[in-house]
C-alpha cells in the first residue's frame, strides 16, 4: 500500500477514536488489515477512508467505520467461531468478521444478487476463504448451519426476526439496529430462560431489512 493511503488509513483511526468508537486492538488490526477502498465502487476510492456511509448499488450503502467498529467490538468475536452476517453489502464488514474469526467461518446473506457478486468478488480477490456468500432472505437465516456463535444484521429491523434468534447459540450474542428512523443498536444475550438485552444505544440510520 502506498504512504498516501496509509496516511488516510490512520487519520481515519485518529478520528473514529476521537469520536469514541474503536476501543478494541483486535478490531483496529481487522480495520487496518481489510482496507475499505478494496469494497467500494471505483468511483468512491478517493472517498474510502472517509468515516461517512457511501453508497454502493440497489439504493444500498456501505456502512460508516465507526458504525462497523461499534458493531464488531460488541459481537466480542473469538478465533474459530462461526458467524451469520445478515446483509453482505460490498463485503467490507465481512472481511473483518473473516479476519478475526481465523480458522472460524463467517456465513453471509445478500438478497441483492448484484451486491451478493460485488461481495464474493471483493472478498476473493484479496484471497478470503473462510467465507460464504449465500444469496437468500437473510430474515430466514440459515438453519442448515446453525447454530451461530454470533449473529449481525446490517440492516434496520422492526424487531429482530424470530428465525434468526432461534439459530444462535447458547451464550451466543446478536446485534443489530432496531426501530423506526432513526434505530437503536441493540446487543442480545441468548441464555437457557431466553434471550436478554445486553446493550442499546440510540441514533443510528440503516437502510431497512428486506
Amino acid at each position: 500500500m502506498d504512504a498516501k493511503k496509509q496516511q488516510k488509513i490512520d487519520n481515519l483511526i485518529i478520528i473514529m477514536k476521537k469520536l469514541g468508537f474503536l476501543n478494541d486492538d483486535k478490531v483496529e488490526s481487522a480495520i487496518r488489515k481489510m482496507h475499505r477502498h478494496e469494497f467500494v465502487p471505483i468511483s468512491l476510492k478517493e472517498e474510502a477512508y472517509e468515516n461517512a456511509p457511501l453508497a454502493t448499488m440497489k439504493n444500498q450503502t456501505i456502512s460508516q467505520p465507526s458504525v462497523v467498529s461499534r458493531m464488531t467490538e460488541w459481537l466480542d468475536i473469538k478465533e474459530g467461531q462461526k458467524i451469520l452476517e445478515i446483509g453482505s453489502g460490498s463485503g467490507w464488514q465481512t472481511a473483518i468478521l473473516s479476519y478475526l474469526v481465523g480458522h472460524g467461518k463467517v456465513y453471509s446473506i445478500e438478497r441483492h444478487s448484484e451486491l451478493a457478486e460485488f461481495a464474493k468478488k471483493n472478498l476473493d480477490k484479496l484471497g478470503i476463504s473462510n467465507v460464504k456468500v449465500i444469496l437468500g432472505d437473510g430474515s430466514l437465516g440459515l438453519p442448515e448451519e446453525s447454530p451461530f456463535d454470533r449473529i449481525i444484521i446490517t440492516a434496520a429491523c422492526k424487531k429482530v426476526p424470530e428465525k434468526l434468534l432461534e439459530q444462535l447459540s447458547i451464550d451466543g450474542l446478536l446485534v443489530a439496529p432496531v426501530g423506526e428512523f432513526p434505530q437503536s443498536l441493540v446487543l442480545l444475550k441468548k441464555i437457557h430462560q431466553g434471550v436478554v438485552e445486553i446493550k442499546k444505544q440510540p441514533g443510528y440510520v440503516f437502510v431497512p431489512l428486506r
